[in-house]
């Protein structure tokens, strides 16, 4: 059995309180926050044994309330980049806050990273609600979410279901930062990561999808062999130059809308692997590239470029725009069923 505590973590700014819940398992501890329905830290045995924090985060709500870089946040209605924050549904058009330049992004100004989620204990976790009124950042329906958390052996399993009583997009993902060599080891570079997935969605230099779809043979998005992130972040290649180091949507070998593997990372140095499994089409690969300019995270660390690396799986980026790839569309009636699991071997 999973044994759980619960603890206040602080007040909001407009009052709210928040509170963490630590889960501890066998040779796994992991916080959650309310805020954000938020991962605070993941901790697994090193090599020898120690036990390491491996995701990025912060000590304090305020520092939470503050960041802008979606540090373990779950990230929705929809996640990743809608272009010019416009989208076309059943013959109506729908604007959305542009919170990323000219785009949308991540849900938008005030997200579901930025709410306090209710919650209740379940068996071997927890499970957070929240009620995303109609027309919420631009979005149509009322959208009723839940995001479950539960560990079994040294797994995080992550579960998102949601129902509308209007048809809408949806498309959720968990926005951890991963350093497998503990938060406050420096940059990840020298951790490696491997991708099951012989293509990727191709960006503009806004980091919009242009609707084509790239073999990654003979390019340094080729990661179907573990690669150090480090090897080929300074490349010249379009992509890379684009977004300061990797930040594209890989599209996952084999997908059947089955939980299939899609990711594996490592760090040599601690010894820490981590499989990710989804059941999801794509995983957005981002290496950090703008976490300069952070705050201080746990233990008052560093927050730098490359400090923490993603594997957000997710629907592809922008899809409503590109009708060739699966549609974010969750219709009335219709259940949001989607999975994410964190392995650690």
């Amino acid at each position: 059995m999973i044994k759980i505590d619960k603890y206040k973590f602080g007040l909001t700014n407009t009052g709210e309180v928040v509170n963490i819940y630590k889960l501890k398992g066998n040779d796994i501890v992991v916080k959650l926050s309310e805020y954000g329905a938020n991962i605070i830290s993941i901790k697994v045995p090193d090599k020898d044994g120690l036990m390491k924090d491996v995701v990025l985060g912060y000590d304090s709500l305020a520092a939470y309330e503050n960041q802008d870089k979606y540090i373990g946040a779950t990230v929705g209605r929809c996640c990743n980049r809608i272009k010019y924050g416009e989208f076309e549904l059943e013959g109506e058009k729908f604007s959305l806050f542009c919170n990323d330049g000219r785009n949308h992004l991540h849900g938008g100004r005030i997200g579901f990273d930025k709410k306090v989620w209710k919650s209740e204990v379940i068996t071997n976790g927890i499970k957070f609600f929240y009620h995303s009124p109609d027309c919420e950042e631009g979005y149509p329906g009322n959208l009723d979410v839940e995001v479950i958390y539960t560990l079994k052996d040294k797994t995080l399993n992550i579960n998102y279901i949601a129902t509308c009583d209007k048809d809408t997009i949806c498309s959720l993902t968990n926005h951890s930062y991963f350093n497998l060599s503990g938060f406050d080891s420096g940059n990840v570079l020298q951790q490696k990561v491997q991708i099951l997935a012989d293509s990727f969605t191709e960006n503009d230099e806004y980091s919009i999808l242009t609707g084509q779809i790239i073999s990654v043979e003979n390019t340094p998005m080729d990661f179907r062999q573990l690669k150090s992130i480090g090897n080929d972040i300074n490349s010249e290649y379009y992509q890379i130059k684009f977004a300061n180091g990797f930040d594209n949507n890989w599209c996952i070998k084999d997908y059947d809308d089955k939980l299939r593997k899609a990711a594996y990372a490592i760090s040599e140095q601690s010894g820490i692997c981590l499989e990710v499994l989804t059941d999801m089409p794509g995983v957005q690969f981002y290496s950090g590239n703008f976490l300069d300019g952070a705050q201080s995270g746990k233990n008052n660390s560093q927050i730098k470029n490359h400090y923490g690396f993603c594997l957000e799986c997710q629907n592809f980026p922008d899809a409503v725009h590109h009708k060739n790839f699966p549609q974010p569309v969750l219709r009335l009636g219709e259940i949001y069923n989607k999975t994410i699991q964190y392995r650690f071997i």
